[in-house]
């Protein structure tokens, strides 16, 4: 058989795993009269010495061609990985969700019923005429007590008056609701209080006020009501504050 010669170009080939494990003795018993547990703990830690020459001389032999090329290409491939994990991922091309529509403002807090409102030059006469006409007109069917009479007529009145009307219940309140008469004010008329109550001063009057009132009801008719009111100066201007015949 030709003997062949290695080449010195290609270095020599790395020595076999395989073959250092073989050339490794047999495990045999241990010799007469030593413990079993030593023996084999002297055993492993002369495998170990032998595995351990064996790497240090492994490792002291060249690379061959083919060897350099594998790490070569190990180097590669991990470099490509890293690169493509620190990449930064692609936008999504998809469109942004809409934005939700603004939510409708809060609807202002409805305003109660503003009061009819008097002309700047109202004088006393015009102030007791007007609360007159609100507080004698009344309707039992439909306001059920007499407190939305008072309430009407409070644009006029001082509050002190209105709440104490609103807590009283007038003399003719009882027959008008037992007859389901209904009355509504169709004229006033004002003058000057008799001599029995105090005269005018800048800041308090009194009044005389005579109504006209359509009753509608089991029996439709038209009476005259008179009532005397006090008609005080305030900082709103002209209120009656109290009355007299209701």
């Amino acid at each position: 058989m030709p003997h062949h010669t290695p080449d010195p170009a290609q270095g020599d080939p790395p020595p076999d795993w395989r073959a250092l494990l073989a050339a490794l003795p047999d495990e045999d018993g241990p010799p007469p009269g030593t413990p079993r547990r030593r023996w084999r703990r002297t055993q492993r830690q002369a495998a170990r010495t032998r595995r351990a020459g064996a790497t240090a001389e492994l490792r002291r032999q060249p690379l061959g061609p083919a060897a350099v090329l594998l790490v070569v290409l190990v180097v590669l491939v991990l470099g490509v990985v890293a690169r493509h994990s620190e990449a930064p991922q692609p936008a999504d091309n998809r469109p942004a969700p809409a934005a939700a529509p603004p939510a409708p403002p809060a609807a202002a807090p409805s305003r109660p019923e503003a009061a009819p409102s008097l002309a700047p030059a109202a004088g006393p006469d015009d102030v007791a005429g007007a609360w007159t006409r609100a507080y004698l007109s009344r309707d039992p069917w439909t306001d059920r007590t007499h407190k939305p009479a008072a309430r009407r007529a409070a644009p006029w009145a001082t509050p002190e008056l209105t709440r104490n009307l609103t807590e009283t219940t007038p003399p003719g309140w009882g027959r008008q609701v037992s007859r389901g008469e209904s009355t509504t004010v169709r004229s006033v008329a004002v003058r000057p209080a008799g001599p029995d109550l105090p005269p005018d001063n800048p800041a308090q009057v009194w009044r005389t006020v005579t109504a006209s009132v359509d009753v509608t009801g089991y029996e439709s008719s038209r009476r005259t009501d008179t009532v005397q009111v006090e008609v005080m100066r305030t900082v709103d201007g002209w209120r009656v504050s109290r009355v007299l015949g209701v």
